[in-house]
């Protein structure tokens, strides 16, 4: 199918987006693999079989996105012992189990993956830890109760997320973090999805959460033909959900996922399906996630130098949170 860029979730256009993701991974890792043929020893013969299988939109893990880029960069430095050992992990990766996965960080060579990968754009004052393990057991149990209630209340939306999120991830904060980690994603961990263990403890929490950090994942499945902003990463902006400045890529991400927030929230209200306090929950969260809608908003329309994928997307935003009201 062609891949429109209407505001409201769309589970059709998300399993597209999902299989670009891995067909783009297979000819990207499929082309790196020849230009290194007699460069170094690897298995060519396994790592075509994994091409094969991306470029037919097999899913894979999100360490086969991560050793992809590991790889790459290994070999813009010339460091052939380092690429020839990405090229091996790469060809242990085995395809994912059907169905999406949620449990917490443990101690598996995949988790370490997970863990510096999300830590190294984190900086000094966040670090993503294994939890404990009832946290872990308990994160699992709500997480599930979070996506029931999307099923339920915005069944488009949890469909959406089921299709582009394949392994929800629980995470821990540490004893020495500053401020507190409430979830993330990565563009070269495709697929994963990152959640405090700790935290989102109602259902209304869990589903806001969900559709804030599928919504990341989902514009990064817009840019594998081009960026969204055009803005250069030195130039800093106040950002809705951040009391630090930010560029302005971070900031158009933040405006997007908080009309999408926005939107489920509000589609659980009409659906009747909340309990009263729930309903009380869901419009305070609402109207949060309006202001920081509009905040950031203001930000990207001043500053933004936006593609014409980054305009569509933010003017679909725009127009949704225009046509509910306040």
């Amino acid at each position: 199918m062609s891949i429109h860029f209407d505001f409201q979730p769309d589970p059709a256009r998300a399993r597209a987006l999902d299989r670009r993701m891995y067909v783009e991974l297979g000819r990207s890792l499929r082309h790196v693999s020849e230009q290194c043929l007699g460069r170094y020893p690897f298995d060519a013969r396994a790592m075509d079989a994994l091409c094969i299988a991306l470029e037919s939109g097999t899913r894979y893990p999100a360490t086969t996105f991560a050793r992809y880029y590991d790889l790459v960069v290994a070999l813009l430095s010339d460091d052939l012992a380092a690429a020839a050992g990405h090229h091996t992990r790469l060809a242990e990766e085995q395809p994912l189990p059907e169905g999406q996965h949620a449990g917490p960080l443990d101690e598996s060579e995949r988790s370490e993956c997970y863990r510096l990968r999300m830590s190294a754009d984190m900086g000094p004052d966040l670090t993503v830890n294994v939890p404990q393990a009832g946290v872990g057991a308990a994160f699992t149990q709500r997480f599930e109760q979070g996506m029931a209630l999307l099923r339920q209340g915005a069944p488009s939306l949890a469909a959406e997320v089921e299709a582009i999120v394949h392994e929800v991830v629980g995470v821990a904060g540490g004893p020495d973090d500053v401020g507190e980690f409430h979830g993330g994603s990565h563009f070269q961990l495709w697929g994963a999805l990152f959640l405090n263990a700790a935290l989102h403890e109602t259902r209304i929490a869990m589903a806001e959460v969900i559709a804030h950090e599928s919504a990341h994942s989902l514009l990064f499945s817009f840019c594998t033909e081009e960026a969204l902003v055009l803005n250069d990463d030195a130039e800093i902006y106040p950002s809705p959900l951040r009391a630090d400045l930010r560029p302005m890529d971070g900031i158009y991400h933040a405006t997007f996922v908080s009309a999408r927030m926005h939107w489920a929230m509000q589609q659980l209200l009409e659906s009747g399906v909340l309990t009263g306090e729930e309903i009380r929950e869901a419009k305070a969260a609402a109207a949060t996630d309006r202001e920081n809608f509009e905040a950031g908003y203001r930000v990207v329309a001043e500053h933004g130098r936006l593609t014409r994928h980054g305009h569509l997307l933010m003017q679909g935003a725009r127009e949704y949170m225009d046509a509910v009201g306040a």
